[in-house]
């Protein structure tokens, strides 16, 4: 058995320019935090000469020896490219399943993504980076799939931790954030997450958000450069441990996120909002794309029970989490496989490991600490 998790996220500074219409041209930078919600994948071998995958709903999806054909759509578009691109073929089981409902802003599609890149390399042999995973699931997710996502949820789920993340046509440069002990402390208890009973498709507001930049609408690269600029005096806030701003720092940025498409807030959300602002939160916005899922805050502990109250009273559920500082990790690999008869012979028109190494190279990906640049296959340590 192999099993391997991968942490979702919460964005505090700068969603929306880790898209490429955005950051192509002007350049993108999110500040985002890791937290203790995991995605995860189970891999078994199997005595059927199949491929099985199986979602924690229990919905099944038996892929036969012939992946060549495999189609990139319905609920499982995203093992099933997964699967084509490592070429396996037979004899696996895969389940997967998550800690937080899709289409709630905590960057789990893109986090389940990172954990099946890890778990079907960790199953072949292959010793990836954690540049290599989130950059291997940035192209399954974007460029083989077409989903409408920025890049950021893919290098924070590999990476984990308290980041800086930077985005150019050059490439990703992923900066862990100087900032100590007490002071991050203070930034996980002051944030709260609630859950406004709703999930979303985020595909079509991106989409929407994505038609306006490209096209330069009026009003809209304004706005990210404004959320961009937001997001480097969140880093900057940071790093001088000026923690209490950044309520009003996701104040401004919520502000001007709501003015990228027309379906990011609604009534209900706007109605909650103002709530939790006049019982002390000082700022907050909802995560991921907008349109439903949790509404995050910064919120001083003397104001959270207020606030907690407010909220739970019009229907809203309070979710605890903490900070993960460790992103990907493999748990447990007690497989005893040929993993050369787990692999297709034929051509495959997916990129593998090795054919993406050339758009590492020459994108740029980096990181600025070595603490993290050890494989992830290897992360789970003493857990294994």
């Amino acid at each position: 058995m192999l099993i391997v998790r991968a942490p979702t996220r919460i964005s505090l500074g700068g969603g929306g320019t880790d898209l490429e219409a955005y950051y192509a041209t002007h350049g993108g930078l999110v500040v985002s935090v890791a937290i203790n919600r995991y995605c995860y994948v189970v891999v078994q071998p199997d005595d059927n000469e199949r491929v099985d995958i199986i979602a924690s709903n229990y919905h099944n999806l038996a892929i036969e020896p012939s992946v060549n054909g495999l189609a990139w759509n319905g609920s499982f578009a995203l093992p099933r490219a997964a699967v084509r691109h490592f070429r396996l073929r037979r004899g696996i089981r895969i389940n997967f399943g998550s800690e937080v409902p899709p289409g709630t802003g905590l960057g789990s599609s893109s986090s389940l993504a990172v954990a099946l890149v890890q778990a079907l390399g960790a199953l072949i042999g292959e010793t990836l980076g954690r540049a290599e995973i989130a950059e291997i699931a940035s192209d399954l997710e974007i460029n083989r799939l077409g989903m409408p996502i920025g890049r950021q949820d893919q290098y924070i789920a590999a990476f984990g931790g308290l980041n800086a993340i930077s985005f150019s046509a050059n490439g990703v440069d992923v900066s862990p954030l100087t900032i100590d002990a007490a002071h991050r402390q203070r930034l996980e208890r002051n944030l709260m997450l609630f859950f406004t009973g709703s999930s979303r498709h985020s595909s079509e507001i991106l989409r929407h958000q994505h038609r306006r930049t490209a096209h330069a609408v009026p009003g809209v690269i304004e706005s990210l450069d404004a959320i961009k600029s937001l997001a480097y005096d969140t880093r900057l806030a940071l790093e001088r441990g000026e923690i209490d701003a950044i309520g009003e720092l996701l104040d401004m940025a919520w502000q001007r996120k709501k003015t990228l498409a027309p379906s990011i807030s609604n009534a209900f959300i706007d109605e909650c909002y103002s709530l939790a602002r006049s019982r002390g939160a000082l700022g907050g916005k909802i995560t991921g794309a907008g349109g439903g899922g949790f509404l995050m805050f910064y919120c001083p502990r003397r104001s959270q029970p207020a606030v907690r109250a407010a909220l739970t009273a019009r229907g809203l559920t309070p979710m605890d989490f903490r900070f993960d500082l460790s992103g990907v990790q493999v748990l447990l690999n007690a497989l005893k496989l040929d993993v050369a008869s787990l692999r297709s012979i034929g051509h495959d028109s997916f990129r593998g490991v090795h054919q993406l190494q050339g758009v590492l190279d020459g994108r740029r990906v980096s990181h600025t600490t070595n603490t993290r640049d050890s494989s992830a296959s290897t992360a789970g340590g003493a857990r294994k």
